[in-house]
């Protein structure tokens, strides 16, 4: 087992996707549909609030600079589960968040697809960006599953 790196956990990405400050980018409507749950205070996992069905997997870290974070065992979950996955490494802003002063707010995102369909490179996004590609995420998580619920074979 792998020991604890720096003995807590940063909980800046859980401040910042709270609906009180992702309100900021999509409303507070679409804001309050952006539920997620944290496994490990580096693992998410995006649901949907109504059917509290999971609809992807986001390791999360600080972005310090690295090339590489590892996620195997993430990865492989979600081939098994089929749920897209993601690792969203966050750069802490000198602001605090509006939503939560005592957290930092987030300057900008790295993103990188790990399923399906992998990204080769990180893609920088703003958090506005970061917020929609959230609900455009559920979206197609949303109609994946529907197309099988309203299938007759299942």
């Amino acid at each position: 087992m792998q020991e604890e790196r720096f003995n807590t956990r940063d909980l800046t990405y859980s401040a910042w996707h709270r609906r009180h400050s992702t309100r900021r980018f999509v409303g507070i409507e679409k804001a309050q549909s952006l539920a997620m749950i944290d496994l490990d205070g580096a693992l998410y996992v995006e649901y949907d609030d109504g059917s509290k069905s999971p609809v992807a997997l986001i390791e999360t870290a600080i972005d310090v600079g690295q090339k590489y974070k590892a996620a195997s065992v993430l990865m492989n979950l979600a081939r098994m589960s089929g749920l897209p996955c993601y690792c969203v490494l966050y750069k802490c802003a000198n602001d605090p968040n509006p939503a939560n002063p005592l957290m930092p707010d987030i300057s900008h995102f790295r993103i990188k697809r790990l399923w399906p369909k992998p990204d080769r490179e990180w893609r920088r996004l703003e958090p506005t960006e970061w917020a929609h590609a959230l609900l455009k995420i559920r979206a197609w998580s949303a109609r994946r599953f529907d197309e099988v619920a309203n299938d007759s074979v299942y």
